[in-house]
């Protein structure tokens, strides 16, 4: 049972993460990469901080 909330949570992370790059980051200052690796190495909440802080007007 374990292992399978581990993949889910990892795909809901995994998810999170590239749907967060893919919005914000083509419009955004750090860009879609470095957004994306943002989001998958600290977690989906800082990389939307990110995304808002660097967000170009």
């Amino acid at each position: 049972m374990n292992e399978y909330l581990i993949i889910v949570l990892f795909v809901l992370w995994y998810g999170l993460s590239l749907y967060l790059s893919e919005t914000y980051g083509k419009t955004g200052k750090p860009g879609t990469e470095r957004l994306f690796f943002i989001s998958m190495i600290f977690s989906p909440v800082v990389g939307f901080i990110v995304a808002l802080a660097g967000k170009r007007r």
